[in-house]
Formats: structure tokens, sequence, C-alpha cells
């Protein structure tokens, strides 16, 4: 259960200045989802900060909660696209999260049917193409303890 109070504002000890040079409606969002408590973002907001590389430590774990309640969690777009987020997470984060990389690993492996059934086998090669490439990349991570 999510438990945190903070916001990513708060853990990260960064505020970000309110002028925005270029104000789209996702930094906008971006910014504001930044200052919500961690404990009451919507998979969607979570979704969106991780797919915009915001947070990724503090939200990764979040994700992986939701998506051992649910695979196919969605946000907005539409099912599994919190998986799609989190299956983008680039490669470096996972060295330095190998048990969260073998959480990834194993829910894919128990989901496969169902990801495939629900969101197609193209998607689900096109998220254990980027998942192996995690682990061609030098990190070998199940067998690691991290």
């Amino acid at each position: 259960m999510i438990t945190n109070s903070k916001s990513l504002e708060q853990l990260e000890n960064n505020c970000w200045t309110d002028e925005i040079e270029f104000p789209s409606n996702l930094i906008i969002n971006c910014r504001k989802y930044r200052k919500i408590p961690i404990k009451d973002l919507t998979t969607e907001q979570i979704r969106l900060l991780i797919s915009q590389k915001i947070g990724i430590e503090y939200l990764v774990e979040i994700a992986i909660e939701k998506l051992e309640q649910n695979i196919l969690e969605e946000g907005d777009l539409y099912k599994g696209d919190l998986l799609e987020a989190v299956s983008k997470i680039p490669i470096e984060f996972w060295a330095e999260k190998q048990m969260v990389f073998n959480k990834i690993e194993k829910l894919l492996e128990l989901n496969k049917e169902k990801i495939k059934t629900d969101m197609g086998e193209e998607h689900l090669d096109q998220i254990n193409k980027r998942i192996r490439s995690v682990l061609n990349n030098g990190y070998n991570l199940s067998s690691r303890d991290g």
C-alpha cells in the first residue's frame, strides 16, 4: 500500500519555478503532479510522470504495486499503458534498481498470455524486446541481489 504523504518536489528537495517558458498542457500537468503527495497520484498521473522520466525512482515501485494487482492497469490512454511506460524506463535506471527490475521481469513472465490476449502479440513482443535490451546491455539483473 502506498503510504508516502510527500510529493516528488518534497522527496527530491527540488521545487521547480512557476515560470514556464513554453507552457504546454504536458508541462503544466507534470509540474502540477510533482506537487501532489505520491499516495494521492492516480494511475494516469504516475504513467505520465514515468513516461516523462520524472520521479522514476520514487514512482516505479508504486507502478509495480499497481501492475501486480492488474498487469493491464490503465491511465487515460489504453489498457496496459502503465506497463508500457514502465517498460520504456531507461536501461541505466535498472542497473541501480535490480530487485525492482526482477519484479517486472517476473510479472511479465506470469502475465504474458494475458498481455498477448488483451494488448496483442506485437505489444507483448515490443515490451519483451525492451526488457531483453536491459539484459543484453550488460545488466544481467536476474542473477543479482541488487
